[in-house]
């Protein structure tokens, strides 16, 4: 039983960390995917309002400071 929960907490940050790297494509997906486990429902969540929250931010300061890039 504590194999299980060690596990799944690994793959709770693992995928958080993917979420912060990139989170459109790869933190919607990992998401979606931990949604679907009866297990995960919880962290799916967490992750995915994660995701997306953490790319409306980029987006956002990307928008804001794009002069600065050109």
């Amino acid at each position: 039983m504590e194999h299980a929960t060690i596990r799944k907490q690994r793959f709770f940050i693992a995928a958080v960390i993917i979420a912060i790297l990139n989170p459109f494509l790869s933190g919607l997906i990992l998401g979606m995917v931990m949604l679907k486990e009866p297990d995960l429902k919880k962290e799916g969540r967490i992750v995915l309002t994660f995701s997306l929250a953490w790319g409306l931010i980029a987006l956002l300061l990307v928008g804001k400071f794009r002069h600065l890039l050109i």
